[in-house]
């Protein structure tokens, strides 16, 4: 049997539907999957277990080819988990397409009117997309991320990650209204060092904003404070977060990278709700959020700035709740 799935981004997306391929592997032995993917986001699955094949595109590729590709495949199964124009265009009059429901109606509701509706993890979305196929899935999945061997080794050689007990911080995401303020993980890492509860905080992430924000929280790096960011390729950060005690994240991609792993996460949540199916649900974790807040969520990715101007859902979530959170966490 040949399987094709199609999701193109973003990292926390691609990681969240790894347990498709996994699944499908289970039921179906033998079977070969092969899976469409921008290739800026390829690294996510590149070593996975599960994959027989990716399809590796960039987003400005003329697509006719692989359409074409795709159409002389004979692919007894294909699951569209992305559901945009491009995944349309490539499995279009096609038999045996089944697309994820992206519960339009429901998000549009739910941000405009702040009509709730039952959580659904993201996950069992994409689940449910083999449900139209006729086939039941599990309510109960792992995620799925594969480093390279060598890389992880040589990552907790040089930054000693098996030495002692560690914490990480991952400060970014993709849009500014999912962003805890800088200064407060930097205050927070005080806090952290004064009860002595870690020896060790490495900060995580990439981009310039990243990196400026790693620089702020850590000041000159030392044997306390380790700022990585800039600096680690996916696996490289795979181990890191591998290798933590606890993980302490902005609703980012890096944060269901460090689910992957079971890894215990303290999750700061902004912008979006729950509802919206995004939490870490297959790992070990507490929300921090303003919960009763009217205006969240006032998207269902991010934007670029609060609409209201007070950025409240971020702004009042103080870096002692969020210590309180990790002590009670831990004990």
């Amino acid at each position: 049997m040949k399987i094709l799935i199609l999701r193109l981004s973003s990292m926390g997306d691609i990681l969240l539907a790894t347990p498709v391929p996994e699944f499908l592997k289970k039921i179906y032995p033998g079977s070969e999957i092969h899976w469409v993917v921008y290739k800026n986001f390829e690294d996510s699955i590149r070593n996975n277990p599960n994959i027989d094949k990716i399809i590796a595109i960039e987003k400005a590729d003329d697509l006719t080819g692989i359409s074409k590709f795709i159409r002389s495949s004979e692919y007894d199964l294909i699951f569209d988990l992305h559901k945009n124009s491009k995944t349309y265009f490539l499995t279009s009059n096609l038999k045996n397409v089944f697309r994820y429901n992206k519960r339009l109606i429901e998000r549009f509701l739910l941000v405009f009117f702040k009509r709730k509706y039952n959580i659904i993890p993201a996950t069992k979305m994409y689940f449910a997309a083999l449900n139209k196929a006729g086939i039941k899935t599990p309510d109960k999945w792992d995620l799925g991320f594969y480093p390279d061997p060598d890389s992880e080794t040589a990552t907790v050689r040089k930054y000693g990650l098996e030495k002692e007990p560690y914490a990480v911080f991952i400060p970014g995401a993709s849009y500014f209204t999912k962003i805890w303020p800088e200064e407060y993980f930097k205050k927070l890492a005080e806090m952290m060092f004064l009860e002595d509860k870690f020896k060790k905080i490495i900060v995580v992430g990439k981009g310039k904003n990243e990196e400026m924000t790693g620089r702020f929280i850590c000041g000159e790096s030392n044997e306390k404070r380790v700022n990585l960011t800039g600096k680690l390729n996916l696996d490289e950060t795979a181990a890191v977060l591998k290798y933590a005690d606890i993980i302490i994240s902005n609703d980012n991609g890096p944060m269901h990278l460090a689910e992957c792993f079971k890894k215990k996460t303290v999750a700061i949540f902004g912008c979006t709700t729950e509802e919206l199916g995004f939490f870490p649900y297959s790992t070990d974790f507490k929300v921090v959020e303003m919960k009763g807040l009217k205006c969240r969520p006032c998207t269902h990715f991010g934007r670029k700035k609060c609409p209201k101007g007070h950025f409240k859902c971020m702004r009042n979530i103080t870096p002692e709740s969020v210590y309180k959170t990790i002590t009670d966490f831990l004990k």
